[in-house]
């Protein structure tokens, strides 16, 4: 049986406004996977991040983590985040001490731990992101990349099971959008799950175990990454175009230069082995 970290029944969220941010959202994320979360903008990523982290509380609707129900107690909440890490689209809105190594240390010296786990915790972090020149650097001075690197170091000085992700990509050029999945890829493992939500279409095809898409506050659809791009009903909706690998793979499947029991191939790489392979 799968383990699980999250188990969400009928979530539903409205703003003080009336706003329904979420509306009946049903989900279990297991252990040691990788999820990507697509969607436009106001479709509910977000506010579904702020749930799994306990910054805002379902209207309706239930969510447990790891078999238990969320409590939203000051004890509670912090042993949650130190569990589920979230890093926000916008850096600036959890970078606020006066050096990158303070950043970095704040959350795991409110953990109470011995200052060797500590030391060798962030020591961990900063090697993971490549933030090791920038550690006396005033926050203030740092690019929108390096920003995003120190906070995903902050988080995951804290040992994160789960890993929160808004828009880790957005505002950086391609060098440093391909740098994003290099640290993702150290931090894959069979216990820790990572959840992304991104615009990056191909992204989220070459880097997924599944895909959840949202629309209007609602998942539309959760599976199989290569399926959902054959789902033209699925993408009208959430206003969704197919990764450029997908579309030549399709074409050259479709003039049958290869047999149709081959995987599909989902990033640059597996297309150039499949075409040398022709």
């Amino acid at each position: 049986m799968t383990e699980l970290y999250f188990d969400l029944k009928n979530l539903s969220y409205a703003y003080a406004d009336g706003t329904h941010a979420l509306t009946d959202i049903t989900l279990q994320i297991p252990k040691g996977k990788k999820i990507a979360i697509l969607g436009h903008n106001g479709a509910g990523k977000s506010t579904l991040f702020q749930h799994l982290n306990g910054i805002l509380q379902p209207t309706t609707g239930s969510i447990s983590f790891c078999g238990d129900a969320l409590r939203y107690n000051r004890k509670s909440l912090k042993s949650l985040r130190q569990q589920v890490g979230i890093v926000f689209q916008d850096a600036d809105n959890q970078l606020f001490s006066g050096t990158v190594k303070q950043d970095i240390a704040f959350g795991p010296l409110n953990l109470g731990w011995p200052t060797e786990k500590i030391e060798k915790n962030i020591a961990w972090a900063v090697a993971q992101t490549e933030v090791e020149t920038l550690l006396e650097k005033p926050i203030h001075f740092l690019s929108v990349g390096q920003k995003k690197r120190v906070a995903m170091a902050g988080v995951l000085a804290m040992e994160p099971s789960v890993l929160l992700l808004d828009e880790p990509t957005a505002g950086l050029d391609n060098y440093y959008a391909a740098q994003v999945l290099q640290y993702l890829a150290k931090l894959e493992n069979d216990e820790r799950t990572i959840l992304l939500a991104t615009h990056d279409i191909q992204l989220a095809y070459e880097w997924a175990d599944s895909i959840l898409v949202m629309e209007a506050g609602q998942i539309i659809y959760n599976g199989d990454p290569v399926a959902l791009f054959h789902h033209k009903d699925v993408l009208e909706r959430a206003h969704l175009e197919r990764p450029w690998v997908f579309e030549m793979a399709l074409a050259l499947q479709n003039k049958k230069l290869f047999d149709k029991n081959i995987p599909l191939p989902r990033s640059k790489n597996d297309l150039q082995q499949l075409i040398e392979q022709l």
